[in-house]
């Protein structure tokens, strides 16, 4: 669960130098990473049909 916390620090860093479209690009991977996450738990941890 560390990654998408790293992913969204590097994109915040890339914002405040300016870097606004690699910045988006950390924030869609965030997300990636963040639904990855969450399908792969809920369907196998909790035993929920998605």
């Amino acid at each position: 669960m560390f990654l998408p916390f790293l992913t969204a620090l590097i994109g915040l860093f890339l914002v405040w130098f300016e870097k606004r479209f690699a910045g988006l690009l950390m924030l869609a991977i965030t997300v990636l990473i963040l639904m990855v996450w969450f399908r792969f738990h809920a369907t196998n941890h909790l035993n929920i049909s998605l």
